[in-house]
C-alpha cells in the first residue's frame, strides 16, 4: 500500500512541485546608484574605455557594496534567530565536502563510492551481535497502554508542525512538501498508519536510514574523525510522534521511568540534574563530609542497545499487542546506505542500536536502561547514557561498580574505564585525607580535581573558577570570529549577534555557577 502512496507523491513531486524557490522581487537602486549607471552607459557610448569611464565604474563599485552591505544589515536586524543562525554560519562553517580518504592500508581514495564504502564499514563495526540470551527482566506494572487510533486531524496537525525542510529522506518525500499538503494527506495516511500498526509491519523504506558523516575534529581524512548523522523517513517521523506521544503518556501517568533520569524528558534538563545534584553536595559539605564521585563513560551505547533484549525490557514496561509487536518491528532488520558528495554506498544492516535520527529512538534507550540503578546503595543520576554515582561512603560506590560491571554484562553494553574519572568533593580545603581509588572491569578509574559535568566545571573544592575562565575564553574567542565576520556591522546587528551568540554562553548553568566573590563578579562583568 505505501508503496502505491509513494510512487503517486513521486509523480506529483516531479510534475507540479518546483525544484528551488524563484526570486521573483526586483531589485531596486537607491537614486544615486541609478544616476552612476546612466553616466557611466553614457560615457561608454560617448568615450569607450577612457579614464573618465574607469573612474565612474569604480565609484559605482564601492557604491553598489556599500548598498549590499545596507541591505544586508537590514535584513539580518530584521530577521529571525534561525536565518540569522545561517548567515553567520555559511560564514564560519567550513567546506563539508570530503576530498580524500584513508583506507585501512593508509592510502588516500579519492573516488566517492569508494569513500562512501569506507565509511560504511567502519560505522558498522559498532553493532554488536547478540548473544542469544534472554535475562529475566520482571513487570514493572500490570498495566498497559490503551488501544491506539490514528485519527486524520491529529495527523494533520502533526504533519502541519513539521519544519518546512526540503531534506533528504531514503523515500525521497521531503517534510516542507508533507507539510504544505497536510490537508489532503491526512486521511491517505491514516489509513497506511492503521494498517501498518494492527498488522505490526512497517514500509520497508521506513527501516532504511542515508547516513550522512559530519566531521568532528582532527583531519578530515581519518575516517574515525566522523560521526554518522541519520536521516531517515519523514512520513515514518510522523508516526513515530503519535506513537511516541501515546507512549510517553501512557509511561509518564504511571510513573514508570526512572526519577533519576533526567534526559529526553520534558520538563527536565540538563540544570534540573545539575541543581538536585550540586544540592546534594552541598548538604554534604555543611554536615562536613567528603562526597565522592565516579562518571561512567559507555562505548556507543546508543549504537549497541541488543534489539531482542531490548524487546524484552518493553515487554516489562507492560506493552504488548499491536504496541509491542510495531516496535518489535521498527526495530528489526534495519539498514543504512552512507552517502558521500552524493555517491550512495550498497546497504549494510543495523544489528543493534535505537535507530539514530528516529523520534523513537531515545525514549526506547531510555526504557532499556532504565533498571541500570534498580539495585544501587549509593546515589547515582542519568542524563540519557551519561551516568553519575556518588556518596560519602566509598565502599558503597565500589560494590555499585561491581553490580554495573554484572549489569552490562547482562545486557551487552561495554564501559570504557579508561574514559571514566573519579573526583572527590572535599568540605575542608586543608591537607586532604588519602583519597579512595575506585577500579571496574579490573582497570583502576582515573581521578581528577576539575570534571566536566552536563557542560559545566566543577572542581573538588565546589567552586567554579575554572568554568568562569573557560567560558571567558569562549566568549572571547566567538566576540573575535563575529568581528571578522560582521566588520562593518551596525549597533543593531551586534546587539542581536550578542542575544544570539554571545548570552547563551554566558547565562547556561548560572543557576549552579553564579560567583559569589566579587572577584569573580567583576571578571565575568568585564
Amino acid at each position: 500500500m505505501y508503496e502505491t502512496f509513494m510512487i503517486t507523491l513521486t509523480d506529483l513531486i516531479e510534475r507540479f512541485v518546483p525544484t528551488r524557490r524563484l526570486n521573483t522581487s526586483v531589485k531596486k537602486h537607491s537614486l544615486e546608484i541609478r544616476k552612476l549607471m546612466t553616466e557611466k552607459l553614457k560615457t561608454w557610448r560617448r568615450e569607450g574605455n577612457s579614464v573618465t569611464y574607469k573612474k565612474i565604474s569604480g565609484v559605482l563599485k564601492q557604491k553598489l557594496f556599500e548598498e549590499e552591505q545596507k541591505q544586508t544589515e537590514n535584513s539580518l536586524v530584521r530577521c529571525s534567530s534561525k536565518d540569522f543562525f545561517k548567515f553567520i554560519n555559511s560564514r564560519i562553517k567550513e567546506d563539508n565536502s570530503i576530498l580524500s580518504l584513508k583506507n585501512k592500508d593508509g592510502d588516500c581514495i579519492y573516488d566517492n563510492a569508494a569513500k562512501a564504502d569506507i565509511f560504511s564499514e567502519f560505522f558498522s563495526e559498532v553493532f554488536t551481535e547478540d548473544d542469544g540470551l534472554t535475562p529475566h527482566c520482571p513487570l514493572r506494572t500490570l498495566d498497559s497502554p490503551l488501544s491506539m487510533t490514528f485519527f486524520p486531524h491529529v495527523i494533520e496537525c502533526v504533519l502541519f508542525k513539521l519544519k518546512a525542510r526540503v531534506n533528504t529522506t531514503p523515500d525521497g518525500i521531503p517534510a516542507i512538501f508533507l507539510k504544505r499538503t497536510c490537508t489532503s494527506l491526512a486521511l491517505p495516511l491514516s489509513i497506511i498508519f492503521e494498517k501498518s500498526f494492527r498488522t505490526s509491519c512497517l514500509p520497508s523504506i521506513w527501516k532504511t536510514a542515508i547516513v550522512l558523516p559530519l566531521h568532528k575534529e582532527g583531519s578530515r581524512s581519518t575516517p574515525n574523525n566522523y560521526r554518522p548523522i541519520s536521516l531517515t523517513s519523514s512520513v515514518c517521523k510522523v508516526m513515530e510522534k503519535l506513537v511516541r506521544s501515546h507512549l510517553c503518556n501512557f509511561l509518564e501517568s504511571k510513573r514508570l521511568l526512572s526519577t533519576c533520569q533526567y534526559g529526553f524528558r520534558s520538563n527536565l534538563g540538563t540544570e534540573s540534574q545539575l541543581l538536585n545534584y550540586q544540592s546534594t553536595l552541598i548538604q554534604n559539605q555543611v554536615g562536613k563530609q567528603n562526597t565522592h564521585c565516579v562518571y561512567i563513560d559507555f562505548r556507543k551505547a546508543f549504537d549497541k542497545v541488543s534489539i531482542p533484549k531490548l524487546v524484552t525490557k518493553l515487554a516489562s514496561f507492560g506493552l504488548n499487542g499491536y504496541l509491542l509487536g510495531w516496535l518489535s518491528d521498527f526495530l528489526s532488520n534495519r539498514d543504512q546506505k552512507i552517502i558521500v558528495n552524493g555517491s550512495l554506498s550498497p546497504p549494510k544492516p543495523v544489528k543493534s542500536g535505537v535507530p539514530q535520527g528516529s523520534v523513537l529512538g531515545p525514549l526506547l534507550f531510555l526504557l532499556f536502561i532504565n533498571d541500570i540503578g534498580d539495585t544501587f546503595e549509593s546515589k547515582f543520576l542519568l542524563f540519557a547514557d551519561d551516568l553519575k554515582l556518588f556518596d560519602v561512603d566509598e565502599n558503597k560506590i565500589q560494590r555499585d561498580l561491581q553490580r554495573l560491571e554484572s549489569w552490562c554484562g547482562i545486557w551487552q553494553l561495554d564501559i570504557a574505564p579508561d574514559k571514566c574519572e573519579s573526583i572527590s568533593f572535599l568540605y575542608s580545603r586543608k591537607s586532604p585525607p588519602s583519597l579512595p581509588i575506585f577500579s571496574i572491569n579490573a582497570t583502576t578509574i582515573p581521578r581528577t580535581n576539575v570534571i566536566r559535568d552536563l557542560g559545566v566545571w566543577i572542581s573538588s573544592d565546589l567552586s567554579f573558577l575554572q568554568h568562569h575562565a573557560i567560558m571567558i575564553k569562549k566568549v572571547h574567542q566567538r566576540i573575535n570570529l563575529l568581528f571578522n565576520v560582521l566588520r562593518r556591522a551596525t549597533l543593531e546587528v551586534f546587539i542581536k549577534c550578542y542575544v544570539i551568540y554571545i548570552r547563551p554562553l554566558l547565562e547556561y548553568g548560572t543557576l549552579i555557577t553564579s560567583p559569589v566573590a566579587k572577584s569573580n563578579i567583576i571578571v565575568l562583568v568585564k
